[in-house]
């Protein structure tokens, strides 16, 4: 019995954890939630002729994230690009991981430099690979000097930049990553994955293009975690283990009593 029970309270804590990790983040740009994973453990048949099984606790398996759209909100930034679809932004952490990392939060900062980075100083990729730098001045045809006056990113993630009045340049196409399973894609902190066997290799492509979804300019995806539905599943974990840790209680009670006749 007791053996049992310790598989229900280890199960009811688990989930609470992940839970809590959801609430936690629910204000977290371009979070997905995790849902928490259980499965039965039965004893060998006690009746052959009934095939009766007995319950024998349960067997904690590893969280799954939900990788679902998240909604986006609109802030009326150029460099906020929200996604909608699968496709993820593509950051250069080659230097720091030995490997290309992934998100979903698409709020881009303007480097000194003119590099295009996230909250940390990592850069953004383009389709082939390369750093992303937005140039504040350039040089006209006549050799005249113009300073950036305005940034558009398309839906198909093209970076267009304004010198002056009316001289347009295409400074670079965003990149986007997708995967066969995002779902075991491996997360290392702040919304950021990179690539397991599992998750499969990153597909490179740009918004708009087959199964990659499209680059929304002015707006940020926000976390798909809902606050409403996870205080409820909160609720439910929470009297699981109040229930779990009766019944301990209750055992040791049991055992103790006839420990002392």
């Amino acid at each position: 019995m007791l053996p049992v029970v310790r598989s229900g309270l280890s199960a009811a804590s688990q989930e609470i954890a992940v839970i809590t990790n959801n609430i936690a983040n629910a204000s977290s740009l371009g979070f997905k939630r995790s849902n928490a994973n259980f499965s039965d453990v039965y004893t060998e048949m006690s009746d052959v002729r009934n095939a009766d099984r007995v319950g024998n606790g349960v067997r904690q398996e590893s969280p799954r994230r939900n990788h679902s759209q998240g909604s986006l909100i609109l802030t009326g930034n150029a460099l906020d690009l929200g996604m909608n679809g699968q496709g993820m932004f593509i950051l250069n952490t080659l230097e720091k991981l030995g490997e290309l990392s992934y998100t979903r939060n698409g709020a881009i900062n303007v480097r000194e430099d003119g590099k295009l980075v996230n909250s940390d100083g990592i850069a953004y990729l383009d389709v082939n690979g390369q750093d992303i730098s937005l140039p504040f001045q350039i040089l006209n045809q006549e050799g005249k000097q113009q300073s950036l006056s305005e940034v558009k990113v398309t839906a198909e993630g093209f970076l267009r930049a304004t010198y002056g009045i009316n001289n347009y340049v295409t400074i670079a196409q965003i990149g986007l990553a997708r995967f066969a399973d995002e779902t075991q894609l491996k997360s290392i902190g702040d919304n950021i994955f990179t690539a397991t066997p599992e998750s499969g290799e990153a597909t490179i492509g740009a918004g708009k293009d087959f199964g990659f979804g499209k680059i929304n300019a002015g707006s940020l995806e926000a976390s798909n975690t809902d606050i409403t539905a996870e205080l409820t599943l909160l609720l439910r974990a929470q009297q699981a283990f109040n229930g779990s840790a009766k019944m301990m209680q209750a055992d040791a009670d049991v055992t103790r009593r006839l420990m002392d006749t």
